[in-house]
């Protein structure tokens, strides 16, 4: 095949390499033989050429090679005993010159079909030979000694070519069969990577299916736990309350600190940068981590200078946040130091312990999730080890480098470049906030509630909540039923609807067709999916979201911020 891949270079060499010869011999007594000769030359080509162009239908027919191969060194032969026939016919011995010009015309005929017939010696054979010897024999039988050497230079550059076909064929040969076994590797890879992304796909829907079913009734736990709370008097009580709450509170931060590295894989997570003077940030942190400070023994120095960084506030924040909790929680003795320094365009931040330390090899796996250096044990005193995981994609998505460099039994120093902004932005009009404006403190008295939930447990714990708070709440199972109830004349001032609904719309599909009945009304999607379809598609449709389980002061908080912003949007 790769032969015949070059039968376009071949076939112009041939038709352009006769016409040196029929230039040469054209005005002499030769002249009617070798317009014959370049006649029946450019025939065999044409032959060939079409030749070419059914040999290229065939592949693509698939069709078997094998006759092909055949007709093509027919044609390679045919067209060698043509050119050899010049050595034969033209050959004037009283004339150098004319054996000079059909020497070098052959010489120059092999070198080139080198490149193009070595991939099937056997071609290049049945080209060369009848090329060259006709030519050797004629000068071998001359009288002139000239000639006989001549005969010997050609004889020796035909078996040099040989030579050279033999070798050129071994490295194409090489070449094709690592060209093949590197395809072999690619599918063999591919294949691999396609099972690996099945399973890690199994995985994570596992995951997603798993989170879901273990948040749902832990949402009915809290909101129960919640509930109950307001009807505990005496203190034993209250203390065995306290301490169901302080377990439920550790699983929703497990769950939490899952759903924040779904939301980041998900990209639901948007970054918006502004430049602000970092110093506030660090100053609010300070006195945050000045608790821990005191209770470990540790000193916490913090370096204040003024740097306009153009980052997301929130999530930088959450990043240092999440870089000192581990400084001081692998720090028994010494200090935590912030600091800075400058070049030009950037800034980096420098957290410095003088804790633990991290050995070298766990350098990188320190950000991998659930690994921990030193907590073979899974204490959870020492966390999850999943908050280095949400540092690196949370930089990542800020664009940020973060540089590590740590010493076992000396400490540990992270380094965060950070963009420098031009200049602080200018403080617009302050607005009114609306959790002032109206339905202040919370009050959520008389507010109507169209719940829409098929789990029984969480629809009665909801229920009961709300109730406390005296929100009318009106129950409704299946979102078919929700939106007919809504057709009918139910007013609601508030949607709380979980996103997985039997029937044929989920909770956002269910929000836009109820706005599009009654208008736009305040709506709250609460969830326990955590794939990264559903979280992109709650992120696109611009809703609020909760994910199960919930806490009683979060739920409480948002309804009232949704209303008041309602209240004054309509004002």
């Amino acid at each position: 095949m790769i032969v015949q891949r070059n039968s376009p270079a071949t076939l112009l060499g041939n038709v352009f390499g006769a016409i040196p010869i029929t230039l040469i011999f054209s005005g002499t007594d030769y002249s009617t033989s070798v317009y014959i000769w370049l006649g029946a030359l450019y025939l065999i080509t044409l032959l060939r050429w079409i030749h070419y162009r059914v040999f290229n239908r065939s592949l693509m027919r698939d069709e078997d090679p094998t006759l092909h191969g055949y007709i093509q060194c027919a044609g390679v032969f045919i067209a060698g005993s043509i050119w050899g026939s010049a050595g034969v016919f033209l050959f004037d011995a009283d004339n150098p010159t004319y054996i000079v010009a059909i020497v070098l015309t052959f010489v120059c005929m092999l070198a080139g079909s080198l490149a193009s017939l070595s991939a099937r010696p056997r071609a290049y054979v049945v080209f060369a030979l009848p090329v060259m010897v006709p030519l050797i024999v004629n000068m071998v039988i001359q009288e002139q000694a000239v000639y006989q050497w001549m005969a010997f230079g050609a004889t020796a550059y035909l078996a040099a070519t040989f030579a050279f076909c033999l070798s050129i064929n071994r490295v194409i040969v090489r070449s094709l069969s690592l060209q093949y076994e590197n395809m072999d590797l690619i599918l063999d890879l591919r294949e691999q990577k396609e099972r690996a992304d099945k399973a890690n796909k199994d995985k994570s829907r596992f995951l997603a299916s798993a989170s879901h079913d273990l948040r749902q009734p832990l949402h009915a736990v809290n909101l129960l736990a919640e509930v109950l709370g307001s009807k505990v008097r005496e203190p034993e009580q209250k203390q065995d309350l306290n301490n169901i709450k302080h377990g439920l509170n550790s699983l929703n931060d497990l769950l939490d600190v899952l759903l924040d590295i779904s939301r980041l894989d998900a990209e639901a997570v948007k970054a918006d940068k502004v430049c602000f003077d970092i110093d506030e940030l660090l100053t609010r942190l300070e006195q945050l981590f000045a608790v821990e400070a005191r209770r470990t023994g540790v000193m916490l120095s913090v370096s204040h200078e003024k740097h306009i960084v153009d980052t997301d506030p929130i999530l930088l924040e959450r990043v240092i946040t999440n870089l000192l909790v581990n400084a001081f929680r692998y720090t028994k003795e010494g200090e935590v130091r912030v600091f800075f320094t400058t070049r030009k365009g950037e800034v980096d931040l420098h957290i410095v312990d003088t804790g633990i330390g991290i050995d070298r090899e766990h350098l990188e796996q320190i950000f991998e999730e659930f690994f921990q250096v030193g907590n073979k044990e899974r204490n959870r005193q020492k966390g999850l080890g999943l908050g280095l995981a949400i540092v690196r994609r949370i930089l990542s998505l800020l664009d940020h480098r973060l540089q590590i460099r740590s010493e076992p039994g000396v400490g540990t120093e992270l380094v965060i470049t950070l963009p420098l902004g031009q200049s602080e932005p200018a403080l617009s009009q302050e607005k009114p906030n609306p959790l002032t404006q109206t339905m202040s403190h919370n009050r959520l008295s008389g507010v109507r509630v169209l719940l829409v939930d098929n789990e029984v447990d969480i629809v009665r714990a909801m229920n009961s909540l709300l109730s406390g708070w005296g929100c009318e709440c009106q129950i409704e199972t299946s979102t078919e039923s929700a939106l007919q109830a809504l057709e009918t004349g139910y007013r609601p001032d508030l949607l709380l609807v979980d996103y997985r609904m039997p029937g044929h719309y989920n909770g956002c599909i269910f929000v836009d067709r109820a706005r599009s009945v009654i208008g736009d009304i305040p709506a709250l999607i609460i969830t326990g999916e955590t794939s990264e379809e559903v979280m992109s598609e709650i992120a696109t449709s611009g809703l609020v979201c909760l994910h199960k389980p919930l806490r009683a002061a979060q739920l409480r908080t948002l309804m009232t911020r949704l209303l008041n912003t309602q209240s004054v949007s309509t004002a």
